[in-house]
């Protein structure tokens, strides 16, 4: 089964790529960096049965990713394929999406290779397969959907907005017309009220609690 890493680390693409080729699991292996990389550089006579990816890459990201990879085997007109999503986002709301979307399986990237096997051989059979410790998430806040509320101003929400949508903080103050320190000032205030140091972590933190929808 020839199998598409798509996944902007490079280095946890190779590591997945080799263990699946270890383990016997696809015939062939393909990685790319960018979901853009995949489209431009995927051979159309050789088009993956199996596509490994992340949510939360640079450019098209979320349902838009999702709708993207459709679209695309859609154009090929290959209809049978798996697409497992194996994701640093764990909240409920966004595994709900991805499978509602066309995902076959959703995975954190806490899951062991072993998992990933497994959950690769119950898209194959033609089931859907969610993971374990998210599976866990899932119940627990069906249980108790308790939110903590964080208190952003106006601007501090627009700032927040545009990050998230992969600008930096010069694009976001050209686009708010602001002047740079202004922004990093408001961006500074966001990272403090959330606790987090990354952007990576800052933009995650925002899809869990609401503040951003992947799809927008």
């Amino acid at each position: 089964m020839v199998t598409a890493i798509i996944d902007d680390h490079k280095m946890i693409a190779e590591a997945i790529k080799s263990c699946l080729l270890s383990q016997n699991v696809a015939s062939e292996i393909f990685t790319f960096n960018s979901a853009q990389l995949f489209f431009d550089g995927i051979d159309p006579g050789n088009l993956p049965g199996i596509i490994i990816t992340d949510l939360l890459m640079p450019g098209t990201n979320g349902v838009e990713l999702l709708k993207a990879y459709q679209e695309f085997f859609k154009s090929k007109n290959k209809k049978e394929y798996k697409l497992i999503v194996l994701s640093t986002i764990s909240d409920h709301q966004t595994v709900k999406m991805a499978m509602r979307y066309g995902a076959d399986a959703y995975l954190s990237k806490e899951s062991t290779i072993e998992e990933l096997i497994e959950a690769i051989h119950e898209c194959m059979r033609g089931n859907k397969y969610i993971g374990t410790k998210l599976r866990t998430n899932i119940i627990n806040n069906f249980i108790s959907d308790e939110q903590i509320v964080y208190h952003l101003s106006p601007r501090e929400k627009d700032v927040l907005q545009l990050i998230c949508s992969g600008n930096t903080i010069k694009e976001a103050a050209y686009k708010m017309n602001l002047s740079v320190h202004t922004v990093k000032s408001y961006y500074k205030n966001i990272m403090k009220k959330f606790n987090v140091n990354r952007t990576s972590d800052l933009i995650i933190f925002a899809v869990k609690n609401g503040f951003y929808q992947i799809n927008s």
